[in-house]
């Protein structure tokens, strides 16, 4: 029959610890990698001019519609267009022929209405997600290490 001090007793896995800390990195390399760019958006930092909308696409959801709004972008500093998808459009903003303000913050594939983006949010909270696992490894190991120090190895001694 085992007993709480010996399962706290054996020592966490270093092969999951390596796993963990592996993915934490990868995560944090996605959230780091977008956090500049979804910073910037939700500014209206980048290059500001006109996007013009050729296609709307929209899917019913139970709840919420989502849509994906293409056409073409030309900057204002006569920088030529380019064929390219504006963020968070609806069938309220992406109305097709018309010229809507935009700003393209830097994605090679999208520009960012006059509203700018809340993308920085997701960014954020997977770049803290990323944090928090090596931190509840570290947790994880200086209790193992305390309890060990304590004592509470699970084994008696004899005097």
């Amino acid at each position: 029959m085992s007993t709480n001090t010996e399962a706290v007793s054996r020592p966490p896995s270093p092969f999951f610890a390596l796993v963990v800390l592996i993915l934490a990195g990868l995560l944090g390399y996605m959230g780091v990698s977008g956090l500049d760019q979804g910073i910037r958006a939700a500014r209206g930092e980048g290059t500001h001019g006109v996007f013009v909308p050729a296609h709307l696409s929209c899917v019913q959801h139970p709840g919420h519609e989502s849509c994906y709004c293409l056409g073409s972008f030309t900057s204002e500093d006569g920088g030529g267009s380019r064929d390219t998808a504006l963020h968070a459009a609806d069938q309220d903003t992406c109305l097709i022929g018309a010229s809507i303000p935009a700003v393209d913050a830097g994605a090679p594939d999208r520009v960012y209405g006059p509203d700018g983006s809340r993308e920085w949010i997701l960014s954020a909270l997977i770049t803290v997600a990323a944090l928090s696992l090596p931190i509840g490894l570290g947790v994880l190991w200086t209790h193992f290490l305390l309890t060990r120090r304590r004592g509470g190895t699970g084994s008696a001694t004899a005097d």
